[in-house]
């Protein structure tokens, strides 16, 4: 079976998981890449919209676009900075905080199935395979 074959299994697997938790059709609105920014602002902590481009390796102009597109859905709030008023700090609303408590959870069940499926080397050699090609993508990016 080819490789992309069993990337699609996974991913209906864990869709079926979000499904299953209302996920898809309470925020069907949500796409992967606003997922990968709220992932990202929660990381950072409040970060300022320069913070979060320089984290996402993005223009400002095109974090600024994605910052105002999730303040519009209800994810996001932005606030002045104390230090900087000029500068605004961006905060998770509860909607925001919640996509992300959903998509952990969906993520720790997945994890959970594939160690059910796996014995304990097989799982050890996975998460090797994994960490060479996460450590080839970051190679590729410098």
């Amino acid at each position: 079976m080819e490789i992309s074959k069993f990337l699609e299994k996974m991913d209906h697997y864990y869709q079926k998981n979000l499904k299953e938790h209302e996920f898809l059709e309470e925020y069907s609105d949500i796409t992967y890449n606003i997922f990968l920014y709220l992932r990202k602002i929660n990381s950072l902590g409040n970060p300022t919209i320069s913070e979060l481009a320089k984290a996402m390796e993005v223009s400002k102009p095109s974090a600024s676009n994605m910052v105002s597109k999730m303040v519009d859905k209800g994810l996001l709030k932005t606030k002045a900075s104390p230090k900087d008023g000029r500068a605004c700090l961006l905060e998770l609303t509860d909607k925001g905080k919640r996509v992300i408590e959903i998509e952990s959870w969906a993520d720790m069940k997945f994890i959970e199935k594939i160690r059910e499926i796996l014995d304990e080397e097989e799982f050890g050699v996975l998460e090797r395979i994994f960490e060479k090609i996460a450590s080839g993508l970051e190679e590729e990016k410098a």
